[in-house]
């Protein structure tokens, strides 16, 4: 989850809570090319096998057992796979998942991946909770609080819409733009957990564009229920 860019050493105490989420979530805004990609700081030594578990539990969970072994075993990630493989290992996923599935199970598929990156996602909803609780629950004056330091948040509709300015994903470090957005669902189980714990009730998340797609930045739209 990336927000905005901004200056907060002098953060008055005043400003406490809300500085501290902005810090957490600052350091991950380094714009660098995919065109916006950036590593993120750590990558974990079972990036491959964590990715095949979610993968496999996720595809037990909304197809079959016998799809989940099947498709693992179509497509091995062998450990330490350069940043090339992963890519390719990206495409052929996405190609399997597309024309094996209709759109609907590929979203919940994908959906189902979502890393929590080593526990980040929790701090991170937990501090955007803390500074939600502390504007009274008020959406409209937690989103100006976020955009008064480059969030580009906005409210439309009753929906929220979110921005995300780099993406971290290692698996796409060497990746190619693609008009696909099978692999970016991700993201969006990703925020659905995070806003769930922000706003304490289930939302639903939809990616309206993707940095992979060629844009600037991600644009999610969250719904709730």
């Amino acid at each position: 989850m990336e927000l905005g860019t901004g200056n907060f050493t002098d953060c008055s105490l005043s400003q406490k809570i809300g500085c501290a989420i902005i810090r957490v979530i600052d350091r991950n805004l380094r714009r660098k090319n995919m065109k916006n990609f950036s590593m993120p700081e750590q990558i974990s030594p079972t990036l491959e096998i964590d990715e095949l578990m979610r993968l496999k539990h996720s595809l037990e969970k909304n197809v079959s057992r016998e799809a989940a072994e099947s498709i693992i075993k179509e497509i091995p990630l062998s450990i330490n796979s350069t940043p090339d493989i992963r890519a390719e290992w990206v495409e052929k996923l996405s190609a399997i998942l597309e024309n094996r599935f209709d759109k609907e199970t590929v979203k919940n598929i994908r959906q189902e991946c979502y890393c929590n990156e080593n526990g980040r996602l929790e701090d991170t909803a937990n501090n955007l909770k803390q500074l939600y609780l502390s504007l009274d629950k008020d959406l409209h004056r937690f989103v100006n609080a976020l955009n008064e330091n480059g969030a580009g948040w906005f409210i439309k509709d009753n929906q929220l819409y979110t921005k995300m300015f780099s993406c971290e994903c290692p698996m796409l470090e060497k990746a190619k733009n693609s008009n696909s957005l099978t692999w970016c669902h991700c993201t969006a189980g990703y925020n659905k957990k995070l806003f769930e714990i922000v706003f304490e009730k289930p939302v639903y998340v939809e990616i309206v564009q993707s940095i992979r797609q060629g844009f600037d930045f991600c644009l999610l739209r969250i719904t709730f229920q």
